[in-house]
């Protein structure tokens, strides 16, 4: 019996290495398998590349349309301060230049007045001082 299981050693030892090797087949088809999983992960890498170079645009083209909307909305913003501050500074200054040029107007007519009455009042009063003179005389 010693023999016998002796003997089933051996030849399990000398057929051993005819399994474990594999066959010129099998490594063939390994390299294609190995081969076929390289070429679908690349794909699937080219396909995600492309899908955030498309998210990409995508943030990209929204930021940039919320960066218009919002430089449109600074220039609107200023657009109605300038107004505003134009508003402030025209209506009274164009209010000021008007009351100004009736004040002098108003000014104006009053020394012409003045005047004119000045040169009444100096003439009755020479009249006045003639008529004194004669009365005198006479």
């Amino acid at each position: 019996m010693k023999t016998i299981i002796a003997l089933s050693i051996l030849l399990c030892a000398i057929a051993y290495p005819t399994y474990s090797e594999p066959p010129q087949n099998s490594v063939e088809t390994d390299i294609a398998v190995i081969k076929t999983e390289i070429k679908n992960l690349k794909e699937s890498m080219d396909k995600g590349f492309a899908n955030m170079q498309t998210q990409l645009d995508s943030e990209i083209k929204n930021l940039k349309e919320s960066m218009d909307t919002g430089f449109a909305n600074v220039q609107k913003n200023f657009d109605r301060i300038y107004t505003i501050l134009i508003y402030f500074i025209t209506v009274p200054m164009a209010t000021l230049t008007i009351v100004v040029a009736i004040w002098g107007i108003l000014t104006n007519r009053r020394s012409r007045k003045e005047d004119m009455l000045q040169n009444q009042i100096e003439t009755l009063t020479q009249e006045i001082e003639t008529l004194k003179k004669q009365r005198i005389v006479s």
